[in-house]
């Protein structure tokens, strides 16, 4: 499923918008808004007003099992410790 997300013309796309995280993801739109106004989701950009997300960042909290703010912080200082 990850590394990146494939597009229609089938190819791979760095950034994506929240309608294409909630497929990729299969949670709603409106949970995954929730889960962003509290910051759970890493890997956000804005760019002009638009808010993408880095595949590569979704698909390892995906991974990781979707982990909060808080956990996925002290995932990120163990990661870069080692």
């Amino acid at each position: 499923m990850c590394d990146r997300a494939p597009d229609s013309n089938g190819t791979d796309k760095l950034l994506i918008d929240m309608v294409e995280l909630a497929r990729l993801t299969s949670i709603g739109v409106r949970t995954l808004r929730r889960m962003d106004a509290s910051r759970d989701i890493p890997g956000r950009v804005v760019v002009r007003r638009c808010v993408r997300f880095q595949t590569e960042i979704i698909c390892e909290w995906v991974r990781l099992g979707l982990p909060g703010r808080d956990e996925w912080s002290a995932l990120q200082k163990r990661s870069v410790k080692r």
